[in-house]
């Protein structure tokens, strides 16, 4: 046997049933939504022989409209405000719980860097925001966004247009006005049907098992009054459950649209607030610390920068810089990852080895008699490998120019980017082997820098010897420099030392 909404189903989705069939069957059911709302204890809402719901109804939502009007003044936009999800959030903490959460803070942050050194700042701040972390368990974060849907529930009901409706049944009523006494008429079906759907879908989301006591108690602290009664709250809600017990909205909706099977789904609200909250407070403090430690490697990369180059103008590469990188990164792609570095490469290649520390390695390695030829076979190797690197960075460079390997893919990549999403995962992995290729070249650099700084400080310590170990010429190679050799190694020393410093900044990043 067929239950009724099986029948229901079936005749309403039938391709083969006459349709005088389905005419006659919806004319019967129609009949039962009429007797269901004859036999109602609400049956003076609605005139089944005029087809007009009644002035009854029209004061059941004026009396709603008094008791909600000071609250839907004072929530417009609280739906949407983050402050009353914060507001929430902090209802449920104890004084000390919020005092930690002070600690993260930007203000608070900065603060303690001024006495503590970023990297320990960061170490402490993660173990403290572990343990502010760690309040939050299951069952709080659970009572806490239950908390706000239910405040959402309140916000959406009070947001509903009851002056609108009730003015329906009274055209000489005034918004927020109480003073006047309405005379509430019958109206045509048809011109609530919708209005009465709606708040259908707003005031069936409340029943008598949500907190209301804690919810308005939150509600009236956010706006610092009483912007409702909490007695006076339960007994609308009180009301309201009898009215929705009774199902007269709803048969009414159904008579007036001529569909019986009509439903009306509340729009419960179902937002997870603690996780975001939780998420944006690490994120934020994420942001904050690294800012702090950014600033702090800014300041040590100017200091090495000025230290290796003085007032030497930086070289930077034609193609892989800044200005070309913004236009990327604008359309959300990765864009290029070491563009000063690169540029700091090939200015200390151009500018200091070559001009400064070639000429000092050459004096050792054509005239110098080492007691190990091997060590001095290492030291060209290394200065050799530097001297292929500022080609190795013209091509790199080139390789994104308009006739490039890569530049012309970048620039139809990102022009598409922004309309077709694949072409983002397209450019992106191009980037990521373009970026490789450049730290493919810093690695090398890095390293030949490390190996010839390594004979710099030997041949320092070898010199300030009596009995010489490596040199056996210091001598000869004297007379060979305008300069004295220990002077010219001890400073040749400390640009290659910071220069592998300076990069090494830059990786940490």
């Amino acid at each position: 046997m067929f239950s009724f909404f099986d029948k229901l189903q079936r005749i309403f989705s039938s391709s083969v049933e006459p349709r005088n069939k389905m005419e006659a069957e919806t004319k019967k059911m129609l009949k039962m939504v009429a007797r269901d709302i004859a036999q109602s204890r609400y049956k003076k809402f609605y005139k089944p022989k005029q087809g007009k719901v009644d002035g009854e109804v029209g004061k059941f939502f004026y009396n709603i409209y008094k008791n909600i009007s000071r609250a839907q003044i004072f929530t417009q936009r609280a739906a949407v405000s983050s402050q009353l999800k914060v507001f929430t959030i902090e209802s449920f903490m104890d004084k000390k719980q919020i005092e930690a959460m002070e600690e993260f803070s930007k203000t608070a942050i900065e603060a303690r860097a001024k006495t503590t050194p970023p990297q320990q700042l960061a170490g402490e701040i993660i173990k403290e925001m572990e343990s502010f972390f760690a309040i939050f368990s299951a069952d709080m974060i659970k009572q806490i966004n239950d908390c706000y849907n239910t405040i959402l529930r309140f916000i959406n009901f009070v947001s509903f247009d009851f002056y609108g409706i009730v003015k329906k049944f009274d055209k000489n009523i005034s918004e927020h006005n109480f003073i006047y006494k309405p005379q509430f008429s019958t109206v045509p079906g048809e011109s609530v049907s919708d209005q009465l759907k709606d708040f259908m879908e707003a005031a069936y989301t409340m029943d008598m098992i949500q907190d209301w006591e804690k919810a308005i108690k939150i509600i009236n602290a956010y706006k610092d009054m009483e912007i409702i009664n909490i007695d006076q709250w339960y007994k609308l809600l009180t009301h309201l459950h009898d009215i929705q017990s009774s199902s007269i909205l709803l048969l009414i909706a159904r008579i007036v649209d001529k569909n019986p099977v009509l439903q009306v789904n509340p729009n419960i609200p179902n937002e997870h607030i603690v996780e975001e909250w939780l998420e944006e407070k690490r994120a934020g403090t994420q942001e904050t610390i690294e800012k702090i430690i950014n600033a702090e490697q800014d300041e040590v990369i100017g200091t090495l920068a000025r230290d290796i180059f003085g007032q030497t103008e930086i070289s930077y590469l034609q193609y892989y810089t800044k200005a070309i990188n913004e236009n990327f990164v604008k359309k959300g792609l990765d864009g290029f990852s070491h563009i000063e570095e690169l540029a700091y490469l090939k200015t200390f290649l151009l500018e200091i080895f070559n001009k400064e520390l070639r000429s000092l390695c050459d004096i050792f390695l054509v005239k110098g008699q080492w007691q190990n030829q091997m060590l001095s076979h290492q030291m060209s190797d290394a200065i050799y490998k530097l001297g292929d690197i500022p080609q190795k960075i013209e091509a790199f460079d080139a390789t994104l120019s308009s006739s490039g390997d890569y530049g012309d893919k970048l620039r139809i990549y990102a022009s598409k980017a922004e309309k077709e999403k694949s072409h983002v995962k397209y450019a992106n992995n191009l980037f990521k082997l373009i970026n490789t290729t450049a730290q493919d070249i810093i690695n090398n650099m890095a390293q030949s820098l490390i190996t010839i700084g390594k004979f710099f400080k030997t041949l320092i310590d070898d010199k300030q010897k009596p009995l010489h170990d490596f040199i056996m010429n210091w001598k000869e190679l004297e007379a060979a420099s305008d300069v004295p050799l220990l002077k010219r190694l001890e400073g040749g020393y400390k640009k290659i030392y910071s220069m592998v410093k300076l990069l090494q900044t830059f990786l940490s990043r």
